[in-house]
């Protein structure tokens, strides 16, 4: 794998969060969304969390962008991740867009372009269905992204 800037893929837009938990699927549904506008140079994945072990793959693009599900702030925020000094690794179950970006610098001392779509959500019960409010927050993000992507050609 080439850590310069000369092989790197486009763009990676990764849904994270569990769809048979309501509002936590909306990773997935604005990640799907994502894919079906067939946008050149955009890869997706789906993932219920962040793992370690993605690390590496997340190497080969020259952008990341994380869209999760939160549980506070505002309805739809969309923002860089910015490095911060000092990040430990508490847990592997949980791993924040942050200690990605640390492990990134630490490991393969490469700086990651890496941006966070976090639409709150109102309902985390078993059920696959986003609420109301969520699913127009959610298509209010794929807009959202889609406009970014198109400014990154």
């Amino acid at each position: 794998m080439s850590l310069n800037g000369d092989k790197l893929q486009n763009i990676l837009v990764i849904g994270i969060g569990n769809p048979l938990r309501c509002d936590d699927g909306v990773g997935a549904y604005v990640a799907e969304g994502i894919e079906a506008k067939g946008l050149s140079g955009v890869t997706v994945w789906i993932v219920q969390q962040l793992q370690v072990e993605d690390l590496e793959r997340m190497l080969e693009f020259k952008r990341i962008i994380l869209v999760d599900a939160s549980i506070s702030g505002p309805s739809l925020d969309f923002r860089p991740i910015e490095r911060t000094a000092g990040q430990v690794l508490a847990s592997s179950h949980h791993l924040s867009a942050e200690t990605f970006m640390s492990l990134a610098l630490s490991i393969y001392h490469k700086d990651l372009d890496m941006h966070l779509c976090s639409i709150k959500g109102n309902c985390f019960d078993v059920g696959d269905k986003l609420s109301p409010q969520v699913q127009e927050k959610a298509q209010e993000a794929v807009r959202l992204i889609c406009r970014s992507l198109k400014g990154d050609k």
